[in-house]
C-alpha cells in the first residue's frame, strides 16, 4: 500500500517504530473496571461508582483509580490495600466479560505489520493483565514489546517505556509514533521525542485534546492509514 498521508509528512515514509496504548485506544475496558472498582466499594459499604463515573477516572493507572473511588466514596484511606486486592482479584475473574475492541484495530496492526514497522504495546495497566487480555483478541503476536505499568521502573507519562523500546532497536525517537487516548500519552511521547496521534474516543479525564498540541487528533485509528 502507498505510504498514508500523516507518515508522509512525519516521517517521510513508514515509521521506524508504533507504540500504542490500551485501555481506552484499542479496547473499551471500562465496564469491567467498573466492576472492579464497585466489588470493593460494596465490600465496605460504600456507594458503587458505576461506569460512567468511573470512565472518567481511568488513564492514570490502578492505584490512583482505587485513590479516586476511596476519595470519591468517603471511604478511609488506609483501607486502600485492601481495595487493591479485592479490586485485582474481581478484575482478574472478570477481565473481558464486557471489554470490547475498538474499530479498525487489527487493520491499523496489519497494515503496519505488512510494512515492516516494529509495533510495542505500552500501557499504565499491570502487566498481568495485559496479555491474556490481548490473547483473548488475538492481538499478542501483533506487538515485540508488551510493557505493563509495573514492568520497568518508571511508567508513562515518562519517557522511559517509550525509549527502552526505540533504543532496543536504534529508531530514532522522532521517527517514532505513540497513539494513545489521554494526556498520559501525550506527555510520555512529548517527553521521548515521538510523534503523538490522540483518540477522540477514549479516557481523557476531562482533559480538551485539541488544546495539548499533539501532532493529529484522530476520531478512528483508520486515519492513520488513509
Amino acid at each position: 500500500m502507498k505510504t498514508p498521508s500523516y507518515f508522509s509528512k512525519w516521517f517521510e515514509g513508514w515509521p521506524e517504530l508504533v507504540c500504542l496504548d490500551l485501555d481506552g485506544t484499542l479496547v473499551d475496558s471500562v465496564p469491567d473496571i467498573a466492576g472492579a472498582v464497585d466489588a470493593f466499594l460494596a465490600e465496605f459499604g460504600a456507594p458503587l461508582a458505576g461506569e460512567e463515573r468511573v470512565r472518567g477516572w481511568v488513564g492514570f493507572g490502578s492505584v490512583k483509580l482505587i485513590e479516586q473511588a476511596l476519595e470519591w466514596a468517603q471511604v478511609d484511606p488506609a483501607k486502600r490495600e485492601e481495595a487493591y486486592r479485592i479490586f485485582l482479584t474481581h478484575y482478574h475473574a472478570h477481565l473481558i466479560d464486557g471489554t470490547k475492541l475498538y474499530p479498525n484495530v487489527k487493520a491499523l496492526l496489519k497494515a503496519l505489520k505488512h510494512n515492516g514497522v516494529p509495533v510495542a504495546l505500552i500501557t499504565n495497566k499491570p502487566s498481568a493483565f495485559v496479555k491474556p487480555m490481548l490473547d483473548h483478541f488475538e492481538l499478542t503476536e501483533q506487538f515485540g514489546w508488551l510493557l505493563g505499568g509495573d514492568t520497568l521502573e518508571e511508567k508513562k507519562p515518562s519517557a522511559m517505556p517509550l525509549l527502552h523500546c526505540s533504543e532496543s532497536i536504534e529508531a530514532l525517537p522522532e521517527n517514532c509514533l505513540m497513539i494513545g487516548d489521554s494526556i498520559t500519552d501525550f506527555k510520555a511521547a512529548n517527553n521521548a521525542g515521538f510523534k503523538c496521534a490522540l483518540v477522540t474516543y477514549g479516557y481523557h479525564q476531562g482533559v480538551d485534546l485539541a488544546g495539548l498540541g499533539a501532532d493529529a487528533i484522530i476520531d478512528d485509528l483508520a486515519e492513520l492509514l488513509v
